[in-house]
């Protein structure tokens, strides 16, 4: 994320033209990640966004919580879009949801209220309200995935549904449909298909994750649901480029199906692992963004699907799965069946 012009050039070197030190070179900023190929150049300036929420989950960890809030305030890797000193910070992400159609947005504030994703992270980060008892450990979990599952994802959406609207006057850029998918997958991913084997912060990581953990992976060692999603997303571009704005808009909602699953994935895995040992710190603090992360859509579809999983992982400073996992997993069947979500991908 740092750009020449913030590195500078050595006054020996800019004062002796016969210096041997080699001209400063950006990277470009049209990567691909994970073989999605843009058509843009939002591609790298979103991308590093995971670079942030590892940071400040770091300094979180590491008890420098003022600093911690400054890069999520300020911005530490994420660039503006002229490549210049400026950075766009989670915190700015957090707060500019502008598009109207976005849902899934509107759902959460519904639910707990418009500056939710922002207090939480902040609250996370400082150690107040809910987090003031909890270890910098669980905060740091608090503070990521709160980013990771809620932020992002609404962010994501709220891009495409940007570039769809570009499309729909008549305008094929791509920006912003690129910047949702920087926004899913993370720089940390590579360039590869398939995302790297050790790093990854994001959602794509995820559920690499989870594919790895439960034996599911493809033939390629791929989450089945992942490799679905680039197909859609790349998809999805190739119509916003044809002006095929509403072909679009359906893989855009495949996407939405396919987190959907992800969430789902997840907080089953935390639902074992929480009945397995209630007491751990982590897990509850997992689970129970996890939970959140699901509840404000699972509401629209199963209000008893919904109230088991917040009864069951959705509240801090209650002993967590009261009902056993029997009970959770059955809320989450609910919802699966009703969203049509394809079963063979969990």
């Amino acid at each position: 994320g740092v750009t020449c012009k913030q590195v500078g050039v050595p006054l020996f070197a800019k004062d002796n033209p016969n210096s041997s030190i080699s001209d400063c070179v950006d990277p470009p900023d049209k990567i691909n990640l994970v073989g999605y190929t843009p058509t843009s150049d939002a591609m790298l300036q979103s991308a590093l966004v995971d670079l942030d929420v590892r940071t400040i989950g770091t300094l979180i960890e590491m008890e420098a919580f003022q600093t911690a809030f400054d890069v999520y305030s300020m911005g530490r890797f994420t660039r503006d879009d002229d490549n210049d000193y400026g950075y766009v910070s989670v915190k700015d992400t957090a707060i500019d949801y502008t598009n109207v159609d976005n849902m899934i947005a509107q759902d959460f504030a519904n639910q707990f209220g418009k500056n939710f994703v922002d207090d939480t992270i902040t609250a996370s980060i400082m150690g107040t309200d809910d987090y003031s008892d909890m270890s910098p450990r669980a905060r740091r979990v608090i503070a990521e995935a709160t980013m990771v599952l809620i932020l992002l994802h609404q962010y994501a959406i709220d891009a495409m549904l940007t570039g769809i609207d570009y499309c729909n006057k008549g305008d094929q850029d791509t920006y912003w449909w690129d910047d949702a998918v920087a926004s899913l997958i993370g720089w940390a991913e590579g360039t590869d298909a398939g995302g790297s084997t050790s790093n990854g912060y994001l959602f794509y990581n995820i559920a690499q994750y989870l594919c790895r953990v439960s034996g599911t992976c493809n033939i390629a060692g791929d989450s089945e649901v992942n490799r679905q999603m680039m197909v859609a997303l790349t998809e999805g571009k190739n119509d916003l480029l044809a002006l095929k704005c509403d072909s679009a808009e359906t893989y855009m909602k495949d996407v939405e199906v396919l987190l959907d699953t992800i969430l789902v994935d997840l907080v089953a895995y935390y639902a074992e692992q929480l009945d397995d040992d209630p007491s751990d710190e982590n897990n509850v603090a997992h689970g129970y963004i996890v939970a959140t992360s699901l509840i404000p859509i699972m509401e629209k579809v199963s209000q008893e699907a919904a109230n088991s999983i917040q009864l069951n992982m959705g509240k801090l400073g209650v002993t967590p799965m009261v009902d056993g996992k029997n009970v959770v997993l059955l809320a989450l069947k609910t919802y699966v069946s009703a969203q049509n979500i394809n079963c063979d991908l969990l």
